[in-house]
This record gives structure tokens, sequence and C-alpha cells, in this order.
């Protein structure tokens, strides 16, 4: 049968140039590829070329490190309505530890709130005052949540620079931004910017010799749509969900005269049909693909909605000086932009060094600028 909603996914045959079988990968981590990423695939090192159909083609890359994050297709993202919920307790238990509330206090709060045992609402304690403890070495005073909007420069021991938002909207939310901030950063560098993004914020990753250049007022809610369309016109995530819809449609078959077609042949035709498409103004398939993208993978809509409230002034921005440190609230986003670090034991020690650094910070309590 032709009909059907549920689109084909298989997985994806990796192949060296020359033809040699390296493994496979899910659709989905495709989708997120570009030329010139390098992610790990049985251990070894890989640079993304091309694709063709249901293959993938790689050119070793041993000597270099990942660019890619960590996949996780399994993990479900955090909605938007509940992540503007969290930023409240976040701003509510900030406020409690800026008037000086005792421990005790504030722990009979977050396990009445959030219902938890002794030990995660001690953990959850530590955690937001390490945080408020940072941000008051440095003079700071505003603190991130639903209603702040906080960004840092994190510059890490190889000199990359990651410029880090605090914006705890949820992840699709949060890939819509980053996407479109990372693209207009793209068009005025000429550089290729990395993205990290988690539930609770995201990062851009410049390279060690580019000086980042991010201003908040370069993504805006009348251009955001827009600069996301251009962003992903030509990836991989276009050309496979533009599969996805053609089939729905019955632009391209499942079935031919009693003979299935493989879904790699679909993909062909799906290439070739969307290079032709994308020519012809307002072609309903290659709108409802843009549609697909930007409203159920990502969230435009709520994207939007943040940078309103930015520009009305409803979320205040507040920009942390280039730091050698990064804040106990961004560590997690920095480890899913670290995808060379991938067994969980390198990932723990990143973690506790991270943690050490910040404990040392907030031991001295003076603002320290990055070289």
């Amino acid at each position: 049968l032709n009909i059907g909603t549920i689109p084909d996914e298989v997985a994806i045959k990796v192949f060296t140039v020359d033809g040699k079988y390296v493994g496979n990968i899910e659709e989905e981590f495709l989708e997120r590829l570009v030329r010139g990423d390098r992610f790990v695939l049985g251990g070894k090192v890989y640079e993304f070329l091309y694709s063709y159909g249901t293959r993938a083609y790689v050119r070793p890359a041993f000597d270099s490190k990942p660019t890619v994050p960590s996949w996780f297709s399994e993990m479900l993202p955090l909605s938007y309505d509940l992540a503007v919920e969290i930023g409240r307790f976040r701003e509510r238990l900030f406020k409690m530890l800026e008037r000086g509330a005792s421990r005790e206090r504030i722990v009979r709060y977050i396990k009445r709130t959030c219902r938890t045992d002794d030990n995660t609402a001690n953990s959850i304690y530590e955690y937001f005052r390490e945080q408020y403890l940072y941000l008051r070495a440095l003079g700071v005073r505003d603190y991130p949540s639903h209603r702040v909007l906080l960004i840092e420069t994190y510059i890490d021991g190889r000199g990359r620079r990651y410029v880090i938002f605090h914006a705890l909207f949820g992840r699709r939310t949060n890939d819509a931004l980053s996407r479109a901030y990372a693209y207009a950063a793209t068009v005025k560098l000429g550089r290729n910017v990395g993205v990290a993004v988690t539930d609770h914020g995201f990062a851009l990753i410049f390279p060690p010799d580019v000086e980042p250049d991010v201003d908040v007022n370069d993504v805006t809610s009348e251009n955001v749509e827009e600069l996301l369309r251009r962003a992903v016109v030509n990836t991989e995530l276009m050309r496979r969900r533009f599969r996805h819809v053609a089939v729905r449609s019955l632009m391209i078959l499942r079935n031919y005269k009693g003979h299935e077609i493989s879904v790699g042949k679909q993909q062909l035709s799906a290439r070739t049909l969307l290079d032709v498409c994308l020519d012809i103004p307002d072609f309903p398939v290659v709108k409802e693909t843009f549609r697909e993208i930007l409203e159920d993978f990502m969230d435009v809509k709520h994207a939007k909605e943040v940078l309103r409230k930015i520009e009305r002034g409803e979320i205040k921005v507040v920009r942390l000086p280039p730091q050698r440190v990064p804040s106990p609230f961004s560590h997690n986003v920095i480890l899913v932009g670290l995808s060379d670090v991938v067994l969980m034991e390198d990932k723990r020690a990143m973690l506790e060094r991270l943690h050490k650094l910040v404990m040392e910070r907030i031991g001295r309590r003076v603002p320290v600028r990055a070289r």
C-alpha cells in the first residue's frame, strides 16, 4: 500500500569513499550531519562527505577530534511549558539564596516542591548555591530563569570559545534558536559554527582562531523563520523530511504494480524532486516539509515567543565577560559539545575537573577575566 503517515526508517550504511564498509548509523543521526562534520563510529573518527540513498560516505579522520555532539535519539525533549515552570522554580530558589534563607529552609522548600528525598534536595541546593556564588564572584545579581537569559563565553583548554545561552525553554525551542543564531554567526564570520543543544540551553562553538561575533539582536521574532529556512534548506534533514512528506502526499510511491520500492530508491527520487521543487514558488510539498521541520521537529512558535519577550524587555539579557572557568549550569551543555569525550568515565572525570575549577573560583570570589 502507498497510503500511510508513518515514514519508513532504515539504518544508513556508512562507507569510505573507496568503498570500505564502516558500520551503520540511524537516519535521524544522518539528518543532523553536514559536510565536514566528524563523528565517532566503531571507536574511530570519520568525516562526513555526502549521502546517496541509504548510504553515507565518509573519509577517515583518525587524528582529528569529533565535532558532532553525542546522539540522544531516545531522549524525550522537555516541553516548553514545563521548562518555563522550572524557570520559575529557579527564580524562587535564587531569591531565597539572595535573601539569605537558611539551608534547612531551602532544602525543605525543595523537598516540598519537587517531592524529593533528603539526598536529592541537598544536591539541588548545592548545585544552585554554587551557581549563585559563581555569579556573585563576578558581581552579577541576575540569575538564569524564565525571565533572565544569561549568556556566558567559555574558553576551553584548546582555545575554542563556547557562547552559552542559558535558555531554559526545552530542546525543541532551543534547537530552533540555536540554529538561527548559528546561521547568523556563520554568515557574518564566513566560518562554520558548531552547536550543542540541551533542554536547559545551547552553545555556539567557535574554532580557536575565530573571535565570536554574536549579538542577541541578530535573531528577531520577524526574521527567525527565514533564518531557519536558509539554515536547513541544503541539509540532510531537509532531504529526508522531504521524502517523508512526498511519500505521504503520494508524490513518491512505496509500491508500484505490486513491487515494493526500497527506501533507498525513494530517497534518490526525493533528492531529484527536491532540486526541482525548490525552484517552484509555494510548492505545497516543499511548504509542508518546511512546516514539519520548523513546527514538529523544532518549535519555532515558542522560539518566536521567547524572542518577542526579549524584544519587549520581558526577558532580560545578561552577558558575562569571557571566562576560562564555566559556570556550574553550563557544564552539561559543554559536555554535549565535547563529542570527543565518549566514555562515561571520561565524562565523569571532565565534570569533576570543571567542578573543581568552580570551587576554586568561588572560594576566591574574585572576578577573573580570561586573557
